[in-house]
């Protein structure tokens, strides 16, 4: 199962956005995941196995993350563009085959 955490400032707004359209992506490709949202500053204190957020908060989350961690950020330039998410989710799929 694929874990994914969405990420903003409050944990509230965008990031529920974020995990509403990631949900829906998420079911249309078939992948089974446990998606959840928080705060940037909660973040490192959950397992995950992607990080789907925008980059005022990937650059945070970043700053003293290992390159390994850093592999796992997903950038989002527009937080609810599923399009956006699917591509993103499969081009991050794509590097774990390999």
């Amino acid at each position: 199962m694929l874990k994914v955490l969405c990420v903003c400032g409050c944990g509230l707004g965008s990031s529920f956005a974020i995990e509403m359209s990631a949900k829906s992506v998420l079911h249309k490709l078939s992948i089974d995941a446990d998606i959840d949202h928080t705060t940037v500053s909660e973040a490192s204190s959950f397992k995950y196995d992607i990080i789907l957020t925008q980059k005022i908060f990937a650059d945070i989350l970043n700053s003293d993350a290992s390159e390994e961690e850093k592999k796992r950020v997903i950038i989002l330039n527009k937080l609810t563009d599923k399009k956006e998410l699917e591509e993103k989710i499969l081009a991050w799929l794509g590097t774990q085959k390999k």
